[in-house]
């Protein structure tokens, strides 16, 4: 499997073994809080600065101080703007996690999360995808993984450069070929089946 969602891929498949690793990136579970905290602490050292300055001038204290605060306005003015961009940019591109298949399960690791999940193929009964999108393009998907032991979920990101965005460029079709779902009457039928079993 070729795919743009991974920069560090290897696979090996014969008879005798399969292994695939590779990286991708998930949606933040509280993305707006993150994103709303970052622009406030911004905003406020931003004020913060322009602030000090003011009361410095009025305090009529030394040139050294005026000359200071002189270029950190100016420096502010720059990078104001570049950290808020810069900063949710970051927020936005998701954490970053790890897998690992082997020819009985597929290992996924978010180390910064300290997250792990461990899913066997012959657990899978289905896997959904379910589109999140962007002002112009797909941005990724909200992955549910129908397992005999729970659902399992993620917030699947594309990166930026993706040009093509589709299921096949994921690491989860890879669960769906190993499992043998893609080869069953009712996925090509286009019914699902949930967690208990039930074809929908």
């Amino acid at each position: 499997m070729h795919s743009n969602y991974t920069t560090s891929y290897s696979a090996v498949e014969d008879r005798f073994k399969y292994s695939k690793k590779g990286i991708f990136w998930c949606r933040k579970k509280h993305q707006n809080a993150y994103i709303a905290v970052y622009i406030a602490v911004c905003t406020l050292i931003f004020i913060g600065i322009w602030a000090l300055d003011i009361v410095v001038s009025l305090n009529l204290a030394s040139i050294v101080y005026s000359i200071v605060f002189d270029a950190l306005k100016l420096v502010s003015l720059i990078a104001y703007p570049l950290f808020m961009i810069g900063g949710v940019r970051i927020i936005l591109s998701g954490d970053l996690y790890n897998y690992n298949a082997n020819e009985e399960k597929i290992l996924i690791t978010c180390p910064k999360k300290n997250f792990r999940s461990d899913i066997y193929y012959a657990n899978v009964l289905n896997v959904e995808y379910k589109e999140i999108n962007g002002a112009t393009k797909v941005k990724g998907y909200n992955v549910t993984v129908y397992c005999k032991d729970g659902i399992k979920t993620f917030d699947f990101l594309f990166p930026s450069k993706t040009t093509i965005r589709h299921p096949d460029m994921t690491p989860f079709r890879m669960i769906e070929e190993r499992a043998g779902l893609l080869e069953k009457p009712e996925f090509m039928a286009g019914q699902r089946i949930d967690n208990a079993g039930f074809i929908g």
